[in-house]
């Protein structure tokens, strides 16, 4: 399959994979697994004329949620919460590799979109974002040139 032939060179090329690659050499050594993932796992694709992100926020509702569509892009940003109670049983862990915090993402629209048309559903802890292509304006004039003396 092709994607998996290009897909090491194209995760080279990708800013966010730059940097993410970038921040873990610095913070491995001291956090090893245990560092946070502070980016929820984002597709962005181009379907009939419209833009479609999905975004993985397992573990995390709906209305710990916010979302702005703008024409050049979306924002995300969402909480998930510690399932711990205060005065709960205490526990001794052996490893603990679920996360909780802030999750915050901006994604680029590769084209101008129209923010009105901006469509949002969650199933299964996937957010899936739809937002039409803003029609370019195919209406022109043709302008005659006079030359001048």
């Amino acid at each position: 399959m092709a994607r998996d032939r290009f897909y090491p060179m194209m995760r080279m090329m990708d800013p966010e994979s730059i940097l993410d690659s970038f921040t873990r050499g610095f913070t491995e050594p001291f956090f090893g697994d245990n560092f946070p993932d502070f980016g929820a796992k984002v597709d962005t694709y181009r379907k009939n004329g419209k833009i479609f992100v999905e975004a993985e926020l397992p573990g995390i509702t709906p209305d710990d949620v916010e979302l702005h569509v703008y024409s050049d892009r979306l924002t995300l940003s969402a909480e998930k919460k510690s399932e711990t109670k205060e005065g709960g049983e205490d526990k001794s862990y052996f490893r603990s590799e679920r996360r909780w915090g802030k999750v915050e993402r901006v994604v680029s629209f590769p084209v101008e979109a129209d923010p009105e048309s901006a469509k949002a559903a969650f199933k299964n802890g996937v957010l899936t974002v739809e937002v039409a292509e803003k029609s370019q304006d195919k209406a022109h004039k043709k302008v005659s040139i006079t030359a001048e003396s």
